[in-house]
C-alpha cells in the first residue's frame, strides 16, 4: 500500500434498477441510500480520509460521486477520482443519469480513463482498479453473490480492506 492510498475510499455498488428491486420500488431508497453515503463520507473525512475513487455506474456510484461533491461544500480539500472503464461509458444510461455523470465527470478533481474502447472484462479492470487504490470500500452489496459489486466486495475482502456496507435488509 503506497501513501496515497493509506487515505483512500473507494465505492461498489448496485446499479439503480437493482437497489429498487430489493427495495420493494420504494423510491425513497436512493436518497436514503445517499444520506448514508454522505454520512460514511463525513465520519471518514473526519478519520484523515480526502480522495474518493468512484467507478461512474449508474445507481450507486452516481449516488456517491453526488455526495462526495455535496461534502466538498464543507470539506474544501476532498477529492473526488472518476475512475472510467471506457470512454463514452454513459452512451447507454438514461439521459438523466448520462447528464448527472456528465457534470459529476466536469466536477472531479481527476478523471482515469482506463481504455478508449468497451472490451469484455473491462469492468472488472476498474473495479480492480478501484480497490488497488483504497484501503476503504463502503459499498451497497444485498448479499447476493453474483454480479460487479459482488466481485469486488469478494476482491477487497481478499486483500483485507475495511468494508462498510450500507445495504439493510
Amino acid at each position: 500500500m503506497t501513501a496515497d492510498n493509506i487515505h483512500a475510499v473507494a465505492f461498489t455498488g448496485h446499479r439503480k434498477e437493482r437497489i429498487l428491486q430489493r427495495s420493494g420500488n420504494n423510491p425513497y431508497i436512493l436518497g436514503q441510500v445517499q444520506l448514508a453515503i454522505i454520512e460514511q463520507v463525513e465520519r471518514l473525512y473526519s478519520q484523515g480520509y480526502r480522495t474518493f475513487y468512484n467507478g461512474m455506474s449508474e445507481g450507486f456510484d452516481l449516488l456517491a460521486a453526488s455526495a462526495v461533491i455535496a461534502c466538498r461544500w464543507k470539506y474544501r480539500d476532498i477529492r473526488l477520482v472518476a475512475v472510467v472503464p471506457f470512454r463514452n461509458q454513459s452512451a447507454r444510461y438514461e439521459k438523466l443519469d448520462a447528464m448527472q455523470y456528465d457534470t459529476l465527470l466536469e466536477e472531479a478533481d481527476e478523471v482515469v480513463i482506463l481504455s478508449q474502447y468497451y472490451y469484455r472484462g473491462c469492468f472488472h479492470r476498474r473495479n480492480d482498479y478501484l480497490i488497488e487504490h483504497a484501503n476503504v470500500v463502503i459499498s451497497y452489496w444485498d448479499g447476493i453473490f453474483k454480479g460487479g459489486t459482488f466481485y469486488t466486495v469478494k476482491k477487497a475482502q481478499g486483500m483485507n480492506k475495511e468494508i462498510i456496507n450500507l445495504f439493510k435488509k
